[in-house]
Formats: structure tokens, C-alpha cells, sequence
């Protein structure tokens, strides 16, 4: 074994003098070089791995956050556009209401429907226009097809109709065709009949119905319905009639102003609007 150590040592000085083929460097240093070349070269490739590996791993993260930002972009866009359309609809729903009620008189504003209550004969709705909007008390309210009813209390924000459908409600009326004058009243189901229309009259079904302005409360001219059957009563005629305006499906209401006897029979003589 000392034999063999001091024969490896020996060649070891001899090749560290001994010059190698290119003459650069010497033999030992060229056989330590072709040695460690292949470790060399795989840590060469662990390294270029590695590197690669962190990028991909960066690339992955700044890819997940671009994502989530562009994700979050096309949400609020998303809301932006939904906002927009939902505006755009409700100035054009208000524009078509003020269009087809251009034979209304005095319109005061558009209001929305938040509430329509339904029990026991009593039929009422809640609105989303109050004494901000110069809502009063008495201030009727109608939708381009007729008449609606008419508001009970105001608030300052939103106000409470009495629907004219309601069992209680009543309003001073005409038959178009003959000229004759009635009481359009509620029945608390959906329905109206109109009342004191004599027997002899020559009222028929399919006959426009329309408010006679002499109930100090509705203004003349606005259509209230059509009238759906006829029959004979002891004293007068017992006459149904379908509303013109589709109390079912009410979602905004034109609100008019108040009627001259409304507002001379405010409290304490003052305008109804204080």
C-alpha cells in the first residue's frame, strides 16, 4: 500500500509537469478537467433547469395576477354596462309614459310603483314620489291607458294611493257615447261598476267609460274602462265595467296635479302643498 501511494504520487507530480497536447496547462490539470467535465456540465443543467423553473413559476404568478385584474376590469365593466342599461331603460320606460300621456292634464311626475297591497276589498299602492315632488293629498294618479286612483297620504319621499279598484273608491263618471253621467266605484276584486244609470238608457258593452270631473277630485276626460255587461236592476241598470288601466301589472303612475277643489278645501284654508 506504501508502495502503491508513493507510485500515485509519483505519477501525479510527473503528470502536474508534463505539458499537455494543446500546451495549455499541464497533463494532471487536463485529466482533472476531463474528470469533473460531466459534473460540470450537469450542475451546467441543473442550473439552467432551475432558472428555468423560476421563471415559469414567475411567469405563472404575474399570469395569475393579470388575470385577476383583467377579471375584476370586466366585472366592473360588467356593472358599468348593467347600470347604464338599466338608466337608459328607465329614461326611455319615462319618455314613452309622458309620450302616451300627452292628453293627461298637468302632469306633476313619473313615479314608480313600490308597493301594491291587496286584502279584503281594500286596494292601495305605495309610490316613490312625496311632498319633495309636490305630491299632495287628493293628487290623482293615472298611466297612459286611464285612470289609477288617487293619493291618500304623502310622506316626503313616497306617498300611498287609494287604487280606484278599491272597494270604498268612487269617481264621478260618463258614458262617452250617450253622454250620461254615473258613479264608477270599486268592487275590491278587480273590477268597477258604474252606478245611477237609469234603465232607459241605451248603454251597451264595449261603451268607453271616462271621468266626469264633477267629483271635485279627478279631472274630466281621463278613461276609467269599458263597460263589460249590462242587466236590469229594480231602479237602475247594474252595469260591470273592466278598467283601462292593468291594475296587475302596475310598475310607474303619472302623478297629476290636484284638482282646484282639493287644494281651496286644504286645512286651514292654505294650499295643499304646505
Amino acid at each position: 500500500m506504501v508502495l502503491a501511494s508513493v507510485l500515485v504520487f509519483c505519477i501525479l507530480i510527473l503528470s502536474a509537469q508534463v505539458p499537455a497536447r494543446a500546451r495549455r496547462g499541464s497533463l494532471l490539470q487536463a485529466w482533472i478537467l476531463t474528470a469533473t467535465a460531466p459534473l460540470a456540465l450537469g450542475i451546467a443543467n441543473v442550473s439552467r433547469t432551475m432558472t428555468g423553473i423560476a421563471d415559469s413559476v414567475g411567469d405563472l404568478f404575474t399570469t395569475r395576477s393579470e388575470n385577476q385584474r383583467l377579471k375584476n376590469e370586466i366585472v366592473k365593466k360588467d356593472r358599468e354596462l348593467f347600470e347604464l342599461r338599466a338608466r337608459v331603460a328607465s329614461d326611455a320606460l319615462d319618455q314613452q309614459l309622458l309620450v302616451g300621456a300627452a292628453a293627461l292634464p298637468k302632469i306633476l311626475t313619473v313615479a314608480p310603483v313600490l308597493l301594491v297591497e291587496s286584502r279584503a276589498g281594500l286596494q292601495s299602492a305605495v309610490i316613490g314620489a312625496g311632498s319633495a315632488q309636490q305630491v299632495v293629498v287628493g293628487c290623482p294618479i293615472a298611466v297612459p291607458q286611464g285612470l289609477v286612483g288617487r293619493i291618500v297620504t304623502v310622506s316626503r319621499s313616497i306617498a300611498r294611493a287609494q287604487l280606484l279598484i278599491d272597494a270604498s273608491a268612487a269617481a264621478g263618471a260618463r258614458i262617452v257615447r250617450t253622454g250620461e253621467m254615473g258613479i264608477a266605484r270599486g268592487d275590491g276584486r278587480g273590477h268597477l261598476k258604474l252606478q245611477n244609470i237609469a234603465t232607459t238608457s241605451r248603454v251597451a258593452p264595449g261603451d268607453v267609460i271616462e271621468s266626469a270631473g264633477i267629483d271635485g277630485i279627478y279631472p274630466r276626460g281621463v278613461t276609467i274602462g269599458t263597460v263589460s255587461t249590462v242587466s236590469r236592476g229594480s231602479l237602475f241598470l247594474e252595469i260591470g265595467v273592466t278598467p283601462a288601466a292593468s291594475f296587475s301589472q302596475l310598475t310607474d303612475v303619472l302623478v297629476l296635479s290636484p284638482s282646484p277643489a282639493v287644494t281651496e278645501t286644504a286645512p286651514g284654508g292654505k294650499d295643499a302643498r304646505q
